[in-house]
């Protein structure tokens, strides 16, 4: 049975462009025990009608945990994923509903399930790939660190991002601030839009 796997809520995030060497600095800069040493490789398919506004969108993800804690390759731990994004409402850093159903169908079904959006109305607006790490700041009600490293579906030159994700803005400033990034620009886009094909298959507002 798919599972809802919160209620709706706020997502609260900022996101930073890296570029190479930042990524091992950044790194240094993260308390040890606080990751994971797990990697998650997903791909993610990006659907819109033409009545959604700019930054709305519903996404189907598939992940797997490919490296554990030290560090041997398996394959263990898939799921697909099926997320609603809001509007960005944010005024600097990116806030907007998020409503994520675990559904875990497979590779047959979720083609079905494209049809099932196509009949709905919805269009392919973006397709991407992302490797991700996470950290936390424990000290900081469990601030959320995500180094990524996306790329455009089929193949894209690679891009580094971090994401820090938290319950308020002011915890978020600090994260960033610890990491040293505080004069790096915000990035307002999602990675649905950075990586978007059809960038006017949306309304405005």
């Amino acid at each position: 049975m798919p599972q809802l796997l919160q209620k709706p809520q706020l997502e609260i995030e900022a996101k930073i462009a890296l570029e190479d060497f930042e990524v091992m600095l950044l790194k240094t800069k993260l308390p040890e025990e606080s990751g994971t040493g797990n990697i998650y490789k997903e791909k993610n398919l990006v659907y819109k009608t033409p009545q959604m506004v700019a930054g709305e969108f519903l996404r189907i993800r598939q992940e797997e945990l490919t490296i554990n804690k030290s560090g041997r390759l398996y394959s263990g731990g898939r799921c697909t994923l099926l997320t609603y994004k809001g509007e960005n409402g944010g005024q600097k850093m990116n806030e907007r509903k998020e409503v994520e159903l675990d559904i875990s169908l497979g590779q047959r079904s979720n083609a079905t399930l494209e049809e099932l959006l196509a009949s709905l109305g919805f269009a392919l607006y973006s397709s991407y790939a992302k490797e991700r790490e996470i950290y936390y700041f424990k000290d900081l009600d469990w601030c959320r660190v995500f180094l990524d490293t996306a790329w455009q579906i089929p193949n894209g030159s690679r891009r580094h991002f971090v994401e820090i994700e938290g319950e308020s803005e002011p915890q978020i400033t600090k994260a960033i601030e610890r990491l040293g990034l505080a004069g790096k620009p915000l990035i307002r886009e999602s990675y649905a839009d950075i990586f978007a094909e059809v960038k006017c298959y949306t309304r405005t507002g």
